[in-house]
């Protein structure tokens, strides 16, 4: 294996774990959220392409809901050098009333990650919904 295998396989193993702990800040709120985004990130979201810089969108994104619920699947990776791009399609269970049980939301999502001392951050998102989920 050479060494630029190696650092393949080992920056696609780090990012695998980074979509990971985004799953989990989603359920865990918007402190989560915002340890694993660089401070100039960008989220495209909503059902009219809503641009929010990341901290405003982890306040919106856990100030109006709950995520108790978030998978993903066909999990994508591109890595080109220091940035990955991931895509994905990805389901929440979100509880927006809590008299209600939680509401299913399926997106596809693409991810933009930048590698730092820290690890990797996410430096832009793009969720589109799917309408009706599948």
């Amino acid at each position: 294996m050479t060494t630029v295998s190696t650092a393949t396989t080992t920056a696609v193993q780090a990012i695998e774990q980074a979509e990971a702990a985004w799953l989990v800040a989603l359920t865990e709120g918007e402190e989560a959220m915002t340890a694993l985004m660089l401070d100039d990130s960008r989220a495209v979201h909503g059902p009219v392409g809503k641009i929010d810089d990341g901290r405003t969108f982890a306040h919106f994104t856990w100030t109006r809901r709950r995520h108790v619920f978030a998978k993903a699947e066909e999990l994508s990776i591109t890595v080109r050098g220091n940035t990955a791009i991931t895509t994905c399609l990805q389901e929440m269970h979100i509880v927006f009333d809590e008299s209600l049980p939680p509401f299913p939301v399926q997106e596809a999502v693409t991810r933009v990650w930048q590698e730092t001392s820290e690890g990797w951050r996410l430096a832009h998102m793009h969720q589109a919904k799917r309408m009706p989920p599948v």
